[in-house]
C-alpha cells in the first residue's frame, strides 16, 4: 500500500483498505496489535500499522485463516512493531558500556564475520559444484536428444528419397513407353499413307 499521511484515523484507514472500521478493531484484537490513540482516545494509524493492515487484508482476500497470518507475521517480526511514543514522550536514557565490554562486542563481530564468510564460501563453492554438475548433466542430455532427433530425421528423410526415387523411376518407364508408342503410332501413320 502507498503510505500518504504519517496518520490515518481509522475510518480512512478502513476506507483505504476497503474494509469496515469493525474489521480493523477485530484484526487489532486479534494480533494484539497496541495501535496509538490521540489526546482524545480515537485510533490513529501510523504507516506501519497502515502496512500491517493492509498485509492481514491482503493475506484474508487470499483465503488464510487468523492463525496462518498469525504465524506468518510472527515468523516475520511484523506482529510486535515497535513500541509507541507519544508526542510528549522521549526517551532520554543512553546505554553506557565499559571499554572491555566494547572489546568484548568488538572481538565477537570479527569472530561472526569470518565464521560468516567462511561458511558462505563453503556454500557458494559447493552450489557452484552442484551447478557445474547440472551442466554436464544436462549438456549430455540435450546431445544425446539431438543425436536421436538427428536419427529419425535421417531416417525420415531416406525413407522420403526412396519415395522420390521409386516415383521418378515409375515416370521414366511410363513415359519411355509412351514415348516408344508414339513413334511406333508416327511410323504406322505414315506407312498407312
Amino acid at each position: 500500500m502507498e503510505i500518504l499521511k504519517d496518520r490515518y484515523t481509522i475510518t480512512e484507514l478502513s476506507e483505504r483498505l476497503g474494509v469496515t472500521d469493525h474489521a480493523l478493531r477485530y484484526y487489532e484484537k486479534e494480533f494484539n496489535l497496541n495501535i496509538p490513540k490521540d489526546s482524545r482516545g480515537r485510533r490513529y494509524y501510523t504507516p506501519e500499522y497502515a502496512n500491517i493492515m493492509f498485509k492481514i487484508k491482503t493475506m484474508r482476500d487470499d483465503g488464510l485463516e487468523i492463525k496462518a497470518i498469525k504465524k506468518i507475521l510472527e515468523s516475520e517480526n511484523i506482529v510486535d512493531p515497535p513500541p509507541v511514543v507519544t508526542d510528549n514522550t522521549f526517551n532520554t536514557l543512553t546505554p553506557v558500556y565499559s571499554v572491555e565490554t566494547m572489546l568484548d562486542i568488538k572481538n565477537f563481530f570479527n569472530e561472526f564475520g569470518e565464521q560468516l564468510t567462511k561458511s558462505f564460501s563453503t556454500e557458494i563453492s559447493s552450489a557452484k559444484e552442484q551447478i557445474k554438475n547440472e551442466i554436464c548433466k544436462t549438456k549430455l542430455e540435450l546431445g544425446a536428444c539431438m543425436d536421436n532427433s538427428l536419427r529419425k530425421i535421417e531416417s525420415k528423410l531416406d525413407k522420403h528419397f526412396e519415395n522420390i526415387d521409386r516415383s521418378l523411376s515409375l515416370w521414366r518407364e511410363k513415359n519411355k513407353r509412351s514415348f516408344f508408342s508414339r513413334i511406333s503410332k508416327a511410323i504406322l501413320r505414315k506407312k498407312s499413307i
